[in-house]
């Protein structure tokens, strides 16, 4: 069904009003028991989406992520260092250096830098710095280059961002970030990505539980519709807390096709949709 108009989004395009709600099918299409499963009944509109690479849709676009906010650390001409003990681990990411660095507040070192080499205590950059101590709030945000890709649900009218967070987002640029509560959580990435109107959009948003269930393609063969989001995230936050306890949020955790409730301070991916709200 992908790339294909269902008969709601054919009714959408021909100026009805809005798109009309209806349950979709969870993809099941074997009947693995006797008794009459979803699979025999394979009840519900068809899932069915078109991918947008074009235009505004195409290539990718830099969003800047502030990781660290600094008062007490001190440049370096000598060794070309940020040196701030026992807080540059949240920069550090051995996975990959160079990174891209986004300096602001400071008085003399201020603009686009490659890390080198960084640890716990600093972060070593290719360019040429100026000898400074942190006496005012200096700013390091890491830069990511976020796909402009979006899938369009035909039958529910949301639109996504075809991928999830991807490496140099989240806790030390794994990707994985907090629901809440840091400089770099979900929530701190969907408004870095409206700031940069990433795939031509400002109004993008965390998704909540029932916007991400309906993804969910329960055929056994992949997740999600593997065309239209090629990259899935077994674990994905959504915006919905647990009820049972504010401390925690629902997490979709797509590998046992159900929700939990995890801490708001733990670390997974996330997606970004639109629409939905009026």
């Amino acid at each position: 069904m992908t790339g294909q108009l269902s008969p709601l989004a054919q009714g959408k395009a021909a100026g009805t009003t809005g798109y009309t709600s209806k349950l979709l099918k969870t993809g099941q299409t074997t009947q693995y028991d006797s008794e009459l499963d979803d699979g025999y009944y394979e009840a519900g509109v068809a899932k069915s989406y078109t991918i947008n690479t074009t235009g505004a849709q195409s290539g990718t676009t830099n969003v800047d992520i502030a990781n660290l906010i600094s008062t007490t650390g001190a440049f370096t001409a000598a060794d070309k260092k940020y040196t701030d003990t026992g807080k540059c681990g949240i920069l550090a990411y051995s996975g990959y250096n160079p990174d891209t660095w986004v300096i602001s507040g400071s008085a003399s070192n201020n603009g686009v830098f490659t890390s080198t080499v960084s640890d716990a205590n600093s972060i070593t950059f290719a360019q040429t710095i100026v000898n400074e101590d942190s006496d005012q709030e200096i700013t390091f945000s890491r830069r990511a280059a976020i796909s402009n890709n979006t899938v369009l649900d035909n039958n529910t009218g949301l639109e996504w961002l075809r991928y999830p967070a991807p490496s140099r987002t989240g806790y030390r640029g794994t990707g994985s970030m907090e629901w809440s509560g840091t400089l770099y959580d979900i929530f701190a990435f969907c408004a870095a990505c409206n700031t940069a109107s990433v795939g031509g959009y400002n109004d993008w948003r965390v998704p909540n539980a029932s916007e991400l269930f309906s993804l969910l393609d329960t055929s056994g063969a992949t997740w999600l519709d593997s065309t239209a989001f090629p990259t899935v995230p077994q674990y994905t936050w959504t915006s919905s807390t647990y009820r049972g306890a504010t401390t925690k949020a629902l997490l979709m955790q797509y590998d046992s096709r159900v929700f939990g409730n995890f801490t708001k301070t733990e670390r997974y991916k996330c997606m970004l949709v639109r629409g939905g709200t009026a």
